[in-house]
C-alpha cells in the first residue's frame, strides 16, 4: 500500500492557493481588485460548480429568448453562457477529465448557437496539418471582397471561442477576417491528445497561414498574426519561423527572455495547468522543455512591423524581459506599455477601461495597408491621467 505523493515541488502551496482564491475572489491574477466568482466558491474545486450552474441559468434564459423572437438578447445570453462553461472546464479538478469535457462541449454547443445568430458569418474549419487537423472559427469579413486577415492565437487558460467576440469583433469593426484557432494543448487540440511542445505552435500557425493564402477574400499579402498572454510568445515564434505574415501584434505579455515567472514565482496553477496541456506529469520533464521557452532564438529572425502590449508590473512577464525583446527587434516596431497594470491589460485603466483590442486591431489595420515608416520605432508609456493612446 501507498500514499500518492505531489507531482510538481510547489503543490504543497495548494492551501495558500485556495486561501487567495477565497479572500480575493479570483482563481488567478490576485493583484487586480474586483471578485471574478461566484461568491459561493472558496476553493479551485469549487469553481466549475458554480460556473456552471450560471452557465446553465445563462444558457437556459438564451433558449428561451431566442424561442420567442428575441435574437439580440439570445445572442447576448449564448455568449454569456460559452464563456461561463469555457471558464468551468478549465478549472476543473482534476484539470483533465470526462466531467471537464462535458463542460467543454457545452461551451461548444453555446458558441454553434451564437454563430448561428452572429451578424456576420463565421464558420468552423479544421486546417490541415503535419499534426493532424487544427479547429479554428473563421470570422470572415466579406464574402464577397477581398480584405486583409489575422491569426489569432488565444492563451494557456482560452480557447478559439473565447475571442474574438462576435458581439464585438475589433478586427472584423475595421475591415479584416480573423481566423481563431486552438493550437496544440489547446481546447479540441488537447481533447484529441495533441500537446504542446516548444515549437508545434509555429506548425499550427504555418497550417492557419496557408489556409488564409487560400481564400478568395482573403489578400495574401496582408495576413498577419496575433497573439493574447501566452499567444504572445506563440504568435512571435511563429512569426519568426514565417517570414510571410505581414505584421504581428500581441498583448498581455507573454515576453520570455531571461525568466519564466509564469511557471516559477507566479501561481501554482499556470504550471498544473501547462503541465496537463504538454501531456507530462513529470516534473522534470517539464522543467527540461521549458529550457527553450525563450525567445532569444526567435526575435532577431523577425521582419515583419511587430507590436507588443505589456502592464507595467506585469507579474508573469516582467518589463525588462520585454525591454530585452523589443531592443533586438530589426523589424519596425512599436511597444505599449500600461502604468501600473499586472497581466491582464484588456481593459487598462489608462483607456478608461476600452479594450486594447481595439487599438491593437487599428495599428494591425495600419501595418497590414503598408503605412508604418520602413525604419519604425517607438515605445510609448501609457499613463493613467494621460490621453491613452494619443498622449
Amino acid at each position: 500500500m501507498s500514499i500518492n505523493k505531489p507531482v510538481r515541488a510547489r503543490d504543497g502551496q495548494q492551501w495558500i492557493y485556495d486561501y487567495l482564491m477565497r479572500t480575493t475572489g479570483r482563481a488567478i491574477h490576485f493583484e487586480i481588485d474586483g471578485r471574478q466568482l461566484p461568491s459561493p466558491v472558496k476553493s479551485i474545486k469549487m469553481a466549475a460548480k458554480y460556473l456552471s450552474k450560471k452557465a446553465e441559468k445563462a444558457k437556459k434564459l438564451a433558449s428561451l429568448s431566442k424561442s420567442n423572437g428575441d435574437l439580440i438578447s439570445a445572442r447576448i445570453l449564448y455568449r454569456k453562457a460559452s464563456e461561463m462553461f469555457r471558464e468551468a472546464q478549465h478549472f476543473t479538478v482534476p484539470i483533465i477529465s470526462d466531467y471537464r469535457w462535458g463542460l467543454y462541449e457545452k461551451c461548444l454547443s453555446c458558441t454553434e448557437e451564437l454563430h448561428k445568430l452572429s451578424e456576420y458569418k463565421i464558420q468552423k474549419v479544421y486546417l490541415e496539418s503535419e499534426i493532424g487537423p487544427i479547429p479554428a472559427l473563421w470570422h470572415i469579413f466579406d464574402t464577397e471582397v477581398e480584405a486583409p486577415a489575422v491569426v489569432f492565437i488565444p492563451g494557456m487558460d482560452n480557447t478559439k471561442e473565447n475571442y474574438p467576440n462576435p458581439l464585438e469583433n475589433e478586427f472584423h469593426m475595421r475591415g479584416m477576417h480573423v481566423l481563431a484557432i486552438d493550437g496544440p494543448g489547446q481546447g479540441e487540440m488537447l481533447r484529441e491528445g495533441v500537446y504542446v511542445t516548444q515549437d508545434n505552435h509555429i506548425i499550427a500557425a504555418k497550417a492557419a497561414y496557408e489556409f488564409l493564402a487560400k481564400q478568395k477574400t482573403v489578400d495574401e499579402k496582408k495576413i498577419g498574426i496575433c497573439g493574447r498572454s501566452f499567444g504572445t510568445f506563440w504568435s512571435m515564434r511563429a512569426a519568426a519561423a514565417e517570414p510571410r505574415f505581414a505584421a504581428l501584434a500581441g498583448a498581455v505579455a507573454c515576453y520570455f527572455w531571461d525568466n519564466l515567472n509564469i511557471f516559477d514565482e507566479a501561481p501554482i496553477r499556470f504550471k498544473q495547468i501547462f503541465m496537463e496541456m504538454a501531456g507530462t506529469h513529470s516534473e522534470e520533464q517539464f522543467d527540461l522543455m521549458c529550457q527553450d521557452f525563450s525567445l532569444k532564438p526567435d526575435v532577431e529572425k523577425i521582419s515583419c512591423p511587430t507590436l507588443m502590449a505589456t502592464g507595467e508590473f506585469d507579474p508573469l512577464s516582467p518589463l525588462e524581459d520585454a525591454d530585452a525583446i523589443f531592443s533586438k527587434l530589426n523589424a519596425p516596431k512599436e511597444m505599449w506599455v500600461f502604468e501600473d497594470e499586472f497581466h491582464p491589460i484588456r481593459t487598462p485603466e489608462a483607456l478608461s477601461g476600452h479594450s486594447v483590442f481595439h487599438y491593437i486591431a487599428h495599428w494591425m489595420r495600419q501595418a497590414l495597408d503598408g503605412n508604418l515608416p520602413s525604419k519604425y520605432e517607438k515605445r510609448r508609456y501609457i499613463s493613467k491621467n494621460g490621453d491613452g493612446m494619443f498622449g
